[in-house]
C-alpha cells in the first residue's frame, strides 16, 4: 500500500481514509487537556482499534471529561456509569419488557442504555460484581449481549474504563488482561497549575464542541487499522525488535499473555497512524509497549528498561541523557538530606543549572515530553529542598 502525497489522505483498496479531522481531535486534546499527552493517544488509539482501555488515577484527573469531550467530537452515543458492588445488569443492559415477559420471552428494553452506545465508560469497574463483569467480558470479546434467546450485535466502537488502583484479586487478572490499553494518570505538576487552570477556564467555553467526525469515519479508521498491521509481516526488522523486547521483558518478571503479544501491534498501528507515519516505526511500537505492557506502575522502570535495551526509539540516547541527569537530582537530593549544609546546596545547586541547560539541548520532539516532564518534576522537587535548607540555615535571611 502506497502514502498518498497528501500526508492526510491514506488509501484503503479503493477509497480513501482521511486523517485530517483524526489529527484535529488529537490536537484539541493536547491544546487543551494539560500534561495528558500520553492520555490524548491512548484514548484515540482504543477509539480507533476497538480495544478497549483503562484509566488508572485518582480522582479529579479528567478522565471522565476527556472520554465525554470525545464522544461529543465524533457525535457518538454516550453511555457513562459509576459501578458499585450493588450495581445490576439491568442498570446496564435495560429493564425487561414486561409484556414480552409475559408472552415467556425474556426481552430487555436497551434504550439509553450500553446496548444502544458507540462509546461506554464504565468507572470504577473493580468494584462491580463478578456477574457484571461476567456479561462484560462478552461484550468485551465479541461486542454482543445476549438479549432474550439471540445475541444482539453492539454498535460500540470501543469501551473505556476507570479505576482509581488496580485490583489485586485473582479473579479480576483473566477481565483486567482484557483490558488492552493501560494508561496511569497522575495529577498535573505543581510547576504546571497555572497552565492548568488556564486551560480549564478556556475549557468552560468548549462544554458544547461541535463534532468533527462520525461514527462511521471511525469505522473506517478501524478496518484501516486492521488492515496496515497485516502488513507487519513484511516489517521483518521490526518484528525482530519486538520479539527481542518480550525475552527482555521476560527475564525482567513481566508476563505477557499470547493475545496481549498480538494486540499491542495493534496498538503500534494505531500510534503510527495518530502520528501519521507512513509505516509503524520502532518508536510506535515503543510506545504501545508502554500501554499493553505495564501491568502496574512498579512495571513502569522495567518496560523502559526493555525498550531502551532492544532499540526501540530513534531518541534512546536523548532518553539515556535524562535519565543520567535525574541518576543526579537523586544522588543531590540524598546528599542534601544527609548533611544539609552550604557544601550540598551548592553541588545541588550545580546539578540545577546542568539540567537547565541540557534541557535547552533537547530536540523538539513530542515523544519525548513525558521523559522531559519527569525530568523537570524531578528538579522542581530538589530546588524546593535547596529553598528549605537555606530557610533553616539562613532563617530566611
Amino acid at each position: 500500500m502506497n502514502a498518498p502525497h497528501n500526508p492526510h489522505i491514506y488509501t484503503m483498496s479503493k477509497s480513501h481514509i482521511n486523517l485530517r479531522p483524526l489529527i484535529k481531535i488529537r490536537n484539541f486534546f493536547v491544546n487543551n487537556f494539560v500534561q495528558r499527552e500520553a492520555e490524548t493517544i491512548g484514548i484515540l488509539a482504543s477509539l480507533i482499534t476497538g480495544e478497549p482501555a483503562i484509566l488508572v488515577g485518582e480522582p479529579g484527573t479528567a478522565k471522565t471529561l476527556m472520554i465525554d469531550t470525545l464522544a461529543k467530537l465524533i457525535n457518538a452515543r454516550y453511555f457513562y456509569y459509576l459501578l458499585t458492588r450493588f450495581t445490576e445488569p439491568d442498570e446496564l443492559l435495560g429493564t425487561l419488557d414486561i409484556n414480552a415477559l409475559r408472552q415467556g420471552k425474556y426481552v430487555r428494553i436497551t434504550t439509553n442504555r450500553l446496548p444502544e452506545a458507540h462509546i461506554v465508560f464504565l468507572d470504577e469497574i473493580f468494584k462491580a460484581s463478578s456477574s457484571i463483569r461476567n456479561i462484560l467480558l462478552d461484550i468485551i470479546l465479541n461486542k454482543r449481549f445476549l438479549n432474550g434467546d439471540h445475541y444482539v450485535k453492539l454498535p460500540m466502537l470501543t469501551l473505556y474504563t476507570a479505576s482509581n488502583e488496580i485490583s489485586t484479586d485473582e479473579e479480576d487478572q483473566a477481565f483486567y488482561d482484557r483490558l488492552t490499553i493501560r494508561m496511569f494518570v497522575k495529577p498535573v505538576s505543581d510547576d504546571s497549575w497555572s497552565e492548568l487552570i488556564l486551560s480549564g477556564l478556556e475549557l468552560l467555553d468548549e462544554i458544547n464542541v461541535k463534532p468533527v467526525m462520525t461514527v462511521e469515519d471511525i469505522r473506517a479508521i478501524q478496518k484501516y487499522v486492521i488492515a496496515k498491521t497485516k502488513q507487519l509481516r513484511e516489517n521483518k526488522s521490526l518484528i525482530q525488535k519486538y520479539v527481542y523486547a518480550l525475552g527482555v521483558l521476560k527475564s525482567k518478571g513481566i508476563t505477557v499473555s499470547d493475545r496481549r503479544k498480538i494486540k499491542t501491534l495493534i496498538v503500534a498501528t494505531a500510534v503510527s497512524i495518530l502520528y501519521l507515519e507512513e509505516q509503524v516505526s520502532p518508536d510506535s511500537l515503543a510506545e504501545a509497549l508502554r500501554y499493553t505492557m505495564i501491568h502496574d506502575q512498579h512495571d513502569i522502570y522495567k518496560v523502559e528498561e526493555a525498550i531502551m535495551e532492544a532499540k526501540l526509539t530513534s531518541y534512546y540516547k536523548h532518553v539515556e541523557v535524562i535519565q543520567t541527569l535525574i541518576s543526579e537530582i537523586k544522588n543531590a537530593k540524598t546528599q542534601l538530606d544527609n548533611k544539609r549544609d552550604l557544601e550540598s546546596i551548592k553541588m545541588a545547586s550545580t546539578v540545577l543549572k546542568t539540567v537547565a541547560l541540557k534541557i535547552k539541548q533537547l530536540p523538539r520532539n513530542p515523544r519525548l515530553i513525558p521523559y522531559i516532564r519527569q525530568l523537570t518534576a524531578e528538579a522542581e522537587e530538589l530546588k524546593q529542598r535547596i529553598d528549605r535548607i537555606k530557610e533553616e540555615i539562613f532563617g530566611g535571611v
